[in-house]
């Protein structure tokens, strides 16, 4: 038994044949832009792992070299930075000297 279709069903199924080789062109073009966009997005992760490295670098190569192991603090009275220890070792000369002329 040999089943014929109709002119209308053959029509019908070659449409959505021809729709259907649209679509996977559709998704292979979706899928070469995924690509792209996944190998910008590692690209920006790389740059900004790098900034973050130097800053990071940077941050800890100033605080090495800055004071050192002597603490600051802000001078009483002034608008200026000054050995904690020094004030400690003797406030009472820090605040003669504040009002030597």
């Amino acid at each position: 038994m040999s089943t014929t279709h109709p002119p209308q069903v053959e029509a019908q199924s070659n449409s959505q044949l021809t729709m259907s080789s649209r679509g996977s062109h559709k998704s292979s073009k979706l899928l070469d832009l995924q690509e792209d966009e996944k190998e910008q997005l590692k690209e920006v992760v790389k740059n900004v792992a790098i900034v973050a490295g130097i800053g990071l670098g940077a941050y800890l190569l100033g605080s090495w070299f800055s004071s050192g192991p002597r603490k600051t603090m802000k001078a009483p009275g002034r608008d200026i930075r000054i050995f904690r220890d020094d004030f400690e070792a003797d406030p009472s000369k820090y605040f003669r000297d504040l009002r030597k002329p």
